[in-house]
């Protein structure tokens, strides 16, 4: 079996992950944040999850031959494209001044304000800040974490999070990205990153409201 075939098919379980991830915090996010701020956020994730499914699609397309190889550098765009308006949309729309049940409707605009200056700055670096806008998501949920006291999950993400600045570094520190060698060691790193994301996000919205609901 042609060794980029095999990443390829390695490499859809990140997207398959993380669709996982984005379909369980809907329910909850929705909850919390004003629409303004969850439909920004949501369109931000789906942009990075149809990025995230074409990066592994067509790493499968060269493996079988029917395209020349390539790095996928303009689907990588567009998943970090994702993550940079989804990622701060997020952070800002869960503080609590911003929240649905906050009657301050003046943060909110002003804080619009503010990122939209953030993602017109930002977009020149789109590719660097794609991590960060990721890395946000993460503190994000965080948050959440000690706010509910989801310690477990606290733990997860962590994991997640190291794991990321582990494929970041990697990826950049002058690798040969023409290697299956080293695309292998940054997809397995992508692949355990992003199950502590599903079970983090299991762990935080889910795991404690179905003990709750056995209880009562």
């Amino acid at each position: 079996m042609n060794d980029w075939f095999a990443l390829g098919l390695l490499d859809y379980i990140n997207p398959i992950c993380y669709t996982a991830f984005t379909i369980i915090g809907f329910f909850y996010f929705r909850k919390i944040m004003r629409p303004a701020f969850f439909y920004i956020y949501f369109v931000g994730a789906i942009i990075s999850l149809i990025g995230g499914f074409f990066i592994p699609t067509i790493k499968t397309l060269i493996g079988l031959g029917v395209l020349e190889w390539g790095l996928p550098v303009s689907k990588v765009i567009i998943a970090n494209t994702g993550f940079l308006i989804s990622g701060p949309t997020l952070f800002i729309g869960t503080l609590k001044p911003l929240r649905k049940e906050s009657p301050n409707n003046n943060v909110t605009l002003n804080s619009f304000g503010l990122l939209a200056v953030d993602l017109a700055f930002l977009n020149k670096f789109i590719v660097g800040f794609g991590a960060l806008g990721m890395i946000m998501i993460y503190v994000t949920c965080g948050k959440l974490a000690i706010e509910k006291k989801r310690y477990y999950a606290l733990i997860t993400l962590f994991i997640s999070l190291c794991g990321t600045l582990f494929e970041s570094v990697y990826s950049n520190s002058g690798t040969d990205l023409n290697s299956t060698a080293v695309h292998l060691v940054i997809e397995v790193g992508a692949v355990i990153t992003h199950l502590m994301l599903v079970l983090s996000a299991y762990l935080l919205f889910i795991y404690k409201a179905k003990k709750q609901a056995k209880e009562s």
